[in-house]
């Protein structure tokens, strides 16, 4: 078996649909088995069968809201977390790393999450001031995460044009 990594971008209504057609792909598959009489003789065989292909969703998102929201919608959304590059013991009562909501892996998410933001050339999530009390805002409408990990990676501010219409953020 093989893993084959990609990533998606385009409209809800249509990653959907690709999702649905990706996850009805079937592939031929043979195997030896092995075969036992009555009398305790052993041989191997060939069972041909088919067998699902299995679609795993890692997936990168990418939110547009107004540059003033960033900060609470991070705050809703528990990010960034305080875990460190090579943070990897899991806390008791979470079942998550400690210091942050990502998963194990060798050295931590967080330097996976980091080359991530430089590819993507966005910025630092901004850290809430604790004594600030803008700092801990949040989002009125609660958004529901539960059994949803939620890796930070970075956010670009929209870029200022001029077009026919005037000045504005561009799309």
């Amino acid at each position: 078996m093989a893993e084959v990594f990609f990533l998606t971008r385009g409209h809800m209504d249509h990653v959907e649909r690709f999702i649905r057609s990706m996850r009805s792909l079937v592939f031929p598959f043979s195997a030896d088995k092995k075969l036992k009489d009555d009398f305790g003789k052993e041989w191997n065989t060939k069972v041909n069968g088919v067998i699902d292909g299995q679609l795993r969703p890692y997936q990168l998102w990418s939110y547009v809201c107004p540059e003033n929201f960033v900060e609470p919608l991070c705050n809703s959304l528990g990010i960034p977390t305080e875990e460190t590059w090579f943070n990897t013991e899991i806390s008791d009562e979470t079942g998550t790393s400690k210091g942050g909501n990502s998963f194990i892996s060798g050295f931590g998410a967080k330097a996976h999450l980091e080359a991530l933001r430089l590819l993507l050339r966005a910025d630092k999530l901004p850290v809430p001031d604790k004594k600030d009390p803008k700092g801990y805002s949040v989002l009125t409408q609660p958004i529901y995460k539960n059994h949803v990990n939620v890796l930070g990676i970075g956010w670009r501010p929209d870029k200022k044009g001029e077009t026919a219409l005037g000045n504005h953020e561009l799309i």
